[in-house]
């Protein structure tokens, strides 16, 4: 199964890591991640978010305290 998601990078507001965030507009989801789906299907993304938006997913993002606005969504084909 192929399919299409959006990808962003921030940085963890408390331990300073790096964590990526997938946004599946067809599930209208999203999860995080500190690993690359391409590379190895993570587990923290057994569990996901509910979103039916970029926009959703950012709100998300802000109550948590991250800077969600300079979060770049790229689109990424998985496979």
């Amino acid at each position: 199964m192929s399919y299409h998601v959006y990808k962003g990078e921030v940085t963890h507001p408390e331990h300073h890591l790096p964590l990526l965030i997938y946004y599946n507009a067809e599930e209208e989801t999203f999860c995080f991640a500190t690993v690359d789906f391409q590379e190895n299907r993570p587990s923290i993304c057994d569990f996901q978010y509910p979103a039916k938006s970029i926009k959703e997913v950012r709100t998300f993002l802000k109550k948590i305290g991250m800077d969600a606005e300079n979060v770049e969504f790229k689109t990424q084909y998985l496979h």
